[in-house]
C-alpha cells in the first residue's frame, strides 16, 4: 500500500474582523486535520457562525464565524446639551458634543465610539459673566452671586449726576456684556442762548439746579420765564408763560431760544413795535 502524504498549513492569515485565539497563537505548528480557533477583533462582536477552522492537506478551512462592528447607540443625552451625529455610531465613529445657547462646554467636544463604549465626558455650565466694577456716584442693581445668562443689571446714578450709557446690560451667551457699563457724569449745562438779553444772574458752569436769569434789552418783551434751570435733561424754563399782545403792539423779528443737550426752551425776546393808529 501507498501512503498518501499531508502537508501542514501555514499560520492562518485573517482578515482585519478576525484574530486568532490566546490558545491558537500560541501554536508552533498546524498539521494536518489540526484545528485552530479564532474570534472576533478588537470593535467587533459575534453575530454567528463557528470560532474554529481546519487544516486539509495543507490548506485552511474558510472561516464561517460572523463579526459585526460594535454599535456604541446614540450618547445619554446630558441637560442642555446635544450630539452631531454625521459618522454614525459604529466602533471606531466620532461625534461632535454642542450645547444649548448661554451654557459653555466643559469636557470633551468630540467623542469616540470604543469598545467600552463612547470616550470622554462632557457637561453643559450655565454662562456666567464677571461682575462689573461698582460706578463711582452711582449704583448698580445686580443679582446676587455671579451675573448668568440673559442676567440684567441696572445702573442708576446719585444726584446731580446724569447717566453716561445705557442703563442696563445684559450678560450674553459668551460670558460678556450686551454693552459697556455706563459712567455717571457731573451735570452740567452749556450757557443759555437767548438774543436780544442780558443775563442778570448766574455765572458759568452750570450744574444741577443752578439758575440763569435775563432780562430783554429795550424795545423787546420777554415771552416765557426770565429764569432758567439746569436740570438732569437741559436747561429749561419750568413752565410756558402764556403772554397776550394787547391792541398796541404787535410781534416782529424771529423768535431767539435757548437750547442745551438738543432740547430747546420756550423762553425768547420779542421785539415790541408800536401799531399805527
Amino acid at each position: 500500500l501507498t501512503s498518501i502524504k499531508t502537508s501542514d498549513c501555514p499560520f492562518p492569515v485573517l482578515n482585519g474582523k478576525f484574530v486568532l485565539s490566546s490558545e491558537s497563537i500560541l501554536k508552533n505548528s498546524f498539521p494536518d486535520n489540526s484545528v485552530a480557533f479564532v474570534e472576533c477583533a478588537k470593535g467587533y462582536v459575534r453575530k454567528e457562525g463557528s470560532t474554529s477552522i481546519t487544516c486539509l492537506n495543507g490548506v485552511w478551512s474558510a472561516v464561517e464565524l460572523i463579526c459585526k462592528k460594535i454599535d456604541c447607540g446614540e450618547p445619554t443625552h446630558s441637560p442642555h446639551m446635544s450630539y452631531v451625529i454625521s459618522d454614525g455610531t459604529l466602533f471606531g465613529a466620532y461625534i461632535k458634543t454642542k450645547c444649548e445657547t448661554g451654557y459653555d462646554l466643559e469636557g470633551s467636544s468630540h467623542r469616540q465610539c470604543l469598545v467600552s463604549g463612547w470616550s470622554g465626558k462632557a457637561e453643559c455650565i450655565l454662562t456666567t459673566c464677571n461682575l462689573p466694577d461698582p460706578i463711582e456716584h452711582g449704583k448698580m442693581n445686580a443679582p446676587r452671586g455671579k451675573p448668568e445668562f440673559n442676567d440684567v443689571i441696572t445702573f442708576s446714578c446719585d444726584d446731580n449726576y446724569i447717566l453716561v450709557g445705557n442703563s442696563s446690560i445684559t450678560c450674553g451667551e459668551y460670558g460678556d456684556y450686551s454693552s459697556p457699563p455706563p459712567k455717571c457724569k457731573a451735570i452740567e449745562c452749556p450757557v443759555p442762548e437767548i438774543s436780544f438779553s442780558t443775563q442778570t444772574e448766574g455765572n458759568p458752569p452750570y450744574s444741577f439746579k443752578c439758575e440763569a436769569t435775563f432780562e430783554c434789552w429795550p424795545g423787546y418783551r420777554m415771552k416765557g420765564v426770565a429764569t432758567s434751570v439746569c436740570e438732569k435733561s437741559a436747561i429749561t424754563a419750568p413752565t410756558k408763560a402764556s403772554t397776550t399782545t394787547n391792541k398796541a403792539t404787535t410781534t416782529d423779528m424771529t423768535t431767539a431760544s435757548s437750547r442745551s443737550h438738543g432740547k430747546e426752551s420756550s423762553t425768547s425776546c420779542m421785539k415790541q413795535k408800536q401799531q399805527t393808529v
